[in-house]
């Protein structure tokens, strides 16, 4: 996963020329939200109720990273 993940930022940040990337997700989903954070993203705050599935509205962290915060060697480190 982690790997998918910096070329996913490397090729929005080179290719597609983004200056910030967003991703939300469930605040169950603690693997993602340590992998992000160690990506060098930031929680900017929780949408409650954000996604409705199968009957029931969860909430969602925000985090996002600017292309001045990105730093590619951090991507070289071990998890």
């Amino acid at each position: 996963m982690k790997e998918s993940v910096i070329q996913a930022i490397e090729s929005g940040f080179t290719n597609i020329a983004l200056n910030r990337i967003s991703a939300y997700f469930a605040l169950e989903n603690i693997d993602s939200v340590k992998l992000l954070e160690r990506l060098g993203f930031k929680n900017e705050g929780i949408y409650k109720e954000k996604h409705l599935f199968r009957g029931k509205y969860y909430d969602h962290y925000s985090f996002s990273l600017l292309k001045r915060n990105w730093n590619p060697r951090q991507s070289c480190f071990p998890f």
